[in-house]
């Protein structure tokens, strides 16, 4: 297959896995009421907020991923090549998603995807519970906002009711800019932008005119706050950090979408070797090479690994990970080594040895 032809399958699977998680999102904010969060925020229940804000099965997203594995090692058997004289040895090539191998990858994404969105939803929980026990300037010891500069003042119920649902739009009707369905780190993120509009600050105010997700549309009004040496008021506030939540949560789903897609495609044409090598294929034959852009974008540590070859079921090494392909994360591969990643993998088959 041609890496041109690879790159534009997988872009094509990216759109909809981004709207599956946005909907699943959305079907969770628009499944409870601001009274049923504020009740069980008022009692102090964890658990109680997991369960009534689960971002649930994601069945769409998970049908998804499922489709992209499958689209993957179809595409590759139709493309790989095998001698005429080898074709009756191999028998009937059609890629087989119901073998336990491919079930088994299937069942362990599944519960990664779900596993780390109930993470998610637990940490937008303790931080919106936490925000509240901000007392006297001071929050709570190895909390988020223990480790900035600017400390948000207390949340009242129903603010950090909001905060986890998001404000109303008054055109749409729908709830925007909460903090359900993004990950731990991004949750930290708006509390600490919330924290410098508070601040008043002039140089904490600036620190937040360097985060790259604002909304770039509210700067003259932070400017002006800076420059009149006046506090932003609430609803200022509010405006622009659920702006800024808003365009973190379309940042994650669309990240998330690219590493999904570019994995379970990738993944399902490892699957279709795999899958020959079971139906008599020698597996010393066939040879994996990972492939980079070659453009600026590529980070140094893929950079290093363009060219690089290994045997079929082996992994490559770079920047310290072990991955079977551009954007496995099987093998223990992290966030750096595969968000954004362009690569792909070429498989070689070589000629078979002469008796």
């Amino acid at each position: 297959m041609r890496p041109e032809d690879i790159v534009r399958e997988v872009e094509a699977l990216e759109p909809g896995m981004q709207k599956a998680y946005m909907d699943a999102v959305r079907a969770t904010v628009d499944s409870v009421t601001l009274a049923q969060v504020e009740r069980l925020l008022e009692q102090d229940d964890e658990d109680g907020l997991v369960d009534l804000l689960t971002l649930g099965a994601m069945a769409v997203l998970v049908e998804a991923v499922r489709s992209a594995y499958l689209a993957g090692g179809r595409k590759e058997l139709l493309v790989i090549v095998i001698p005429a004289r080898e074709r009756a040895e191999l028998g009937r090539v059609e890629f087989d998603v119901t073998k336990p191998q491919a079930t088994a990858w299937v069942d362990q994404q599944v519960q990664t995807i779900r596993s780390s969105a109930a993470a998610g939803v637990r940490d937008a929980i303790r931080e919106v519970m936490s925000s509240r026990r901000v007392i006297g300037g001071l929050a709570p010891a190895g909390s988020a906002a223990s480790s900035s500069q600017a400390v948000p003042a207390p949340r009242t119920i129903r603010q950090a009711a909001q905060d986890l649902l998001g404000q109303r739009d008054p055109q749409t009707g729908q709830r925007t800019g909460g903090l359900l369905g993004l990950p731990g780190n991004m949750v930290t993120y708006i509390r600490n932008a919330r924290a410098q509009l508070e601040s008043g600050d002039p140089a904490e105010l600036k620190k937040y005119l360097k985060r790259i997700k604002r909304d770039r549309r509210y700067d003259r009004m932070v400017e002006k706050a800076i420059t009149d040496g006046k506090p932003l008021t609430q609803a200022q506030i509010a405006k622009a950090t659920n702006r800024y939540a808003n365009r973190l949560l379309n940042h994650h789903a669309t990240t998330l979408a690219e590493m999904l897609a570019h994995e379970a495609y990738s993944a399902g044409r490892e699957r279709a070797w795999e899958q020959m090598v079971e139906q008599g294929l020698d597996r010393d034959r066939v040879e994996k090479e990972w492939r980079t852009r070659r453009d600026e974008k590529v980070r140094e540590s893929h950079v290093v690994m363009n060219g690089q070859r290994v045997k079929l079921g082996g992994a490559f090494s770079g920047g310290g990970s072990l991955l079977r392909f551009p954007g496995d994360t099987s093998l223990g591969a992290g966030y750096d080594m595969v968000a954004g990643c362009r690569c792909i993998c070429i498989y070689h088959l070589l000629p078979k040895p002469r008796s």
